[in-house]
């Protein structure tokens, strides 16, 4: 599990601390634009993590998981069936696991192959479609 800080928590716990603390947005006596939000602690401007790194000693990490620790979707593992066989090689079907959000507020997945006469097909298809797809030619 991965540490994380969210920053009104950490503000808060320097200001509990005794420390003087404003919320900027960005530097405001500053050239705009270079470097992310600072924030003033103390008449210093300090970045995001370095009051991040200042109250870790209080104990307000969150755990959060981290890529490896998080159940596969199911779009992942029905493209890696995909990519693994044999006639959706020989068809160069390719399902992509970032979907996007249609007009209707379904999300569709971009579904490539190669049809019969040889033409390029190039679909965006719901995870039902692709799973019924998949079925329907042996792949899952």
């Amino acid at each position: 599990m991965a540490k994380f800080i969210p920053i009104n928590d950490a503000l808060k716990a320097l200001a509990a601390a005794g420390h003087e603390v404003a919320k900027v947005s960005r530097k405001q006596d500053r050239v705009a634009g270079f470097g992310g939000p600072h924030y003033l602690v103390d008449g210093e401007w300090l970045s995001l993590s370095s009051v991040r790194a200042m109250v870790a000693d209080l104990g307000l990490e969150k755990s959060t998981k981290t890529a490896a620790e998080k159940p596969r979707r199911e779009i992942e593992d029905i493209a890696e069936a995909v990519r693994n066989h044999a006639g959706c090689q020989k068809r160069e079907v390719v399902v992509c696991t970032w979907g996007s959000r249609n007009l209707h507020g379904q999300i569709v997945y971009p579904f490539e192959m190669i049809g019969r006469e040889g033409m390029r097909i190039r679909k965006m298809k719901t995870l039902r479609a692709i799973r019924e797809w998949a079925t329907r030619n042996g792949v899952i």
